[in-house]
């Protein structure tokens, strides 16, 4: 079974072009959680002529919070470079939807990471434990995984 998979990074070039209004990508800044992104013009010229499900909202809710670099490193190794506290990693984590995208949003806002889209655009699409475990799993080896030529 085939599933098409929108081009992630064309999403966020799409967002980031001088050509989407400034409007719109504040509007998606502001917007306080998933759901009410369903009432921002932005998110309907994100996605013109599809009608959006819960995967556009989470895309649309946390586009405006990390730019795209390809290659880039895990989220989870970014937050952990970034020193965050693991307390807040695992909260994440476990909370239940929408209070698990506020949280990544909130923990993207103050690290503010550069992630490569089309891998974190997909893990977005099909969000849920399978995807924040990957976010943990990240985060713990990049925390606890020795330097090259340390001994244990």
């Amino acid at each position: 079974m085939s599933v098409d998979l929108p081009d992630f990074a064309a999403l966020k070039a799409r967002f980031d072009s001088e050509t989407f209004p400034n409007s719109a990508r504040a509007e998606l800044r502001r917007v306080v959680d998933p759901q009410a992104v369903a009432y921002c013009p932005g998110l309907y010229r994100l996605f013109p002529g599809e009608k959006p499900d819960e995967r556009h909202l989470r895309l649309a809710f946390l586009l405006p919070c990390c730019k795209h670099t390809p290659k880039a490193a895990t989220l989870g190794a970014q937050l952990a470079n970034a020193k965050v506290n693991e307390s807040r990693v695992l909260q994440m984590a476990r909370a239940k939807s929408p209070m698990d995208l506020i949280q990544l949003r909130r923990l993207l806002a103050h690290v503010e990471p550069a992630v490569d889209w089309q891998e974190f655009g997909e893990a977005l699409w099909f969000w849920g434990e399978h995807a924040k475990r990957k976010i943990v799993e990240g985060y713990y080896l990049a925390k606890f995984t020795p330097a090259k030529g340390d001994t244990q």
